[in-house]
């Protein structure tokens, strides 16, 4: 991280496996907790809203409707949906999945849970997707970093390209909100002219999280200018010329981030497809996010009711 830098990496403690264990005993116990999270007032036909309902003796995730005779997994709509694997295994997953700063690959996973590997590349991706789930995108007045990075995805290109703007790579950018210590990170949609930035592309995914007469920090990139004209303040550092930090002016939370997940690109990766780069994205804005709540697990666990 670069001189004059205000984030603190600190991880949350979350729970250990230990802790996972003796929480789960079993896979019923798993079953109690989601019941429990999911119908806090009873479980409910998801047909008739009648409370007439018993657990299917031999298939516990299963309830069966006495007054319609409707029968109704309590799982449908969330990332377990269709998994006939051990809920504890699931558990067990998500709780690699968080503890790894780096991130963790299918292939770690697999080794981990055994079974076939695609059984486990689909779990993690559908762990991202249950991080990913925002239900809302607050829009705030406060100070924001913003600032763009360029990552491989895609088809694998044997000839070097060159580093940075003007290279080949995917372009995505962040948006770091000082005030609520939280970032909102995206891939940039192609334009017209490929994969070149625009003012006007990042001007649309500023204004999905900071409202106008927000201080805006950013460094020399020139499309940045767009945002003098549209009643930001707008503040920024000069690399160019060695300037990262400058009377509390800088970017430094935003390089943060993205120094944390290009070293998992390389370390636990290798190679992404652009397709699901937004996913992998998701997953480390996810524990960015959350490195302070010692909650993390816990709350991704509601997350992945999808509900």
């Amino acid at each position: 991280m670069k001189k004059g830098s205000q984030t603190t990496i600190v991880r949350a403690i979350g729970i250990s496996f230990l802790e996972l264990i003796q929480r789960f005993p079993t896979e019923m116990d798993v079953i109690d907790y989601f019941l429990h999270i999911k119908y806090p007032k009873g479980v409910r036909c998801s047909h008739c809203d009648s409370k007439k309902v018993v657990h299917r003796k031999t298939t516990p995730r299963k309830f069966q409707c006495n007054s319609c005779n409707n029968s109704f997994s309590i799982f449908k709509s969330s990332i377990f949906k269709d998994s006939k694997l051990d809920l504890r295994k699931w558990l067990y997953v998500i709780h690699l999945v968080i503890n790894a700063k780096k991130g963790i690959s299918a292939c770690q996973v697999h080794r981990e849970i055994r079974g076939s590997y695609k059984t486990s590349w689909r779990m993690v991706h559908q762990i991202r997707k249950a991080m990913g789930q925002v239900t809302t995108q607050n829009v705030f007045k406060a100070i924001f970093e913003i600032d763009e990075a360029y990552v491989p995805a895609g088809p694998k290109i044997k000839q070097k390209s060159k580093r940075g703007r003007g290279s080949l790579k995917t372009p995505i950018v962040g948006v770091y909100n000082r005030e609520k210590d939280r970032i909102y990170a995206t891939v940039a949609l192609p334009n017209e002219l490929g994969q070149k930035l625009t003012g006007k592309q990042l001007l649309t995914i500023l204004e999905k999280v900071a409202t106008q007469n927000s201080t805006i920090m950013t460094d020399e990139f020139r499309p940045y200018n767009l945002l003098d004209k549209k009643g930001y303040e707008h503040q920024k550092v000069n690399h160019s010329q060695h300037q990262y930090a400058f009377n509390g002016i800088h970017v430094n939370n935003v390089e943060a981030f993205w120094s944390i997940f290009k070293r998992g690109l390389v370390g636990s990766f290798h190679h992404i497809s652009g397709k699901y780069l937004q996913a992998y994205i998701d997953e480390f804005t996810f524990r960015f996010n959350n490195r302070k709540n010692k909650k993390i697990f816990y709350d991704l666990l509601e997350r992945s009711l999808l509900e």
